[in-house]
C-alpha cells in the first residue's frame, strides 16, 4: 500500500521547553546566568532527605546529576570541588507559574490562545500555521518563515524573562 503524505494536513508548529526551567528561573531571579551556573533546585519538606526537582544544566555537566536525584547523591567537595559553588534553592511554584505566564503573554503575541498548547509548566507548543505569513511575509519558504519567527519568539521571551543567551 502506497501512502500518499502529500495528502495529509500540514502546520506550522513550534514546541516549547524551557531549558532546565525551575533552575533556570532561580538563577535569573538571583541575577545570574542561566547556562553558566551551578544551582539545584531540592525540596527536603518530607523524609526523603531531599529530592532535586531541576538542575541547571552546568550542575549536571559539573557534577554529573541528573533531575530527580536524591541529596545523597550529590558529590561532596572533596569528589568534586564545584560543589563549592553550588546553589541549593528550594522549590517555589508559585513563582515558575508567575514565570510561564510571563511566557505565555510572550506567545499570544504570536498565536491566538487557542493556538498555543501547554501539556506542562514548562513544555508546549504553538500552532502558527495561521500567523507565519503576517508575521515573515513574502517569498521566503515555510521552513525558513518559521526558524525566523521562532528566533524572534525565543528572544522576546529572553527579553521578559530579563536574560539573554545570545
Amino acid at each position: 500500500m502506497n501512502f500518499k503524505y502529500e495528502l495529509e494536513p500540514t502546520g506550522d508548529y513550534a514546541f516549547i521547553d524551557m531549558k532546565s526551567f525551575y533552575a533556570s528561573c532561580e538563577l535569573v531571579a538571583r541575577g545570574l546566568h542561566p547556562l553558566k551556573h551551578l544551582l539545584i533546585v531540592m525540596s527536603t519538606t518530607d523524609n526523603t532527605s531531599g529530592l532535586i526537582l531541576a538542575s541547571s544544566p552546568m550542575a549536571k555537566k559539573k557534577l554529573g546529576i541528573k533531575n530527580v536525584t536524591r541529596r545523597w547523591d550529590l558529590p561532596t567537595v572533596g569528589e568534586n570541588p564545584a560543589m563549592k559553588n553550588l546553589i541549593i534553592a528550594p522549590p517555589r511554584m508559585n513563582y515558575y507559574i508567575q514565570e510561564n505566564l510571563k511566557i505565555q503573554h510572550v506567545l499570544q503575541n504570536y498565536a491566538p490562545d487557542e493556538d498555543i498548547l501547554w501539556y506542562s509548566i514548562d513544555e508546549g507548543l504553538i500552532d502558527l500555521s495561521r500567523s507565519l505569513n503576517y508575521f515573515v511575509p513574502g517569498v521566503l519558504d515555510r521552513k525558513t518563515k518559521l526558524a525566523i519567527v521562532c528566533d524572534r519568539i525565543q528572544q522576546d521571551i529572553q527579553k521578559k524573562q530579563g536574560f539573554f543567551l545570545r
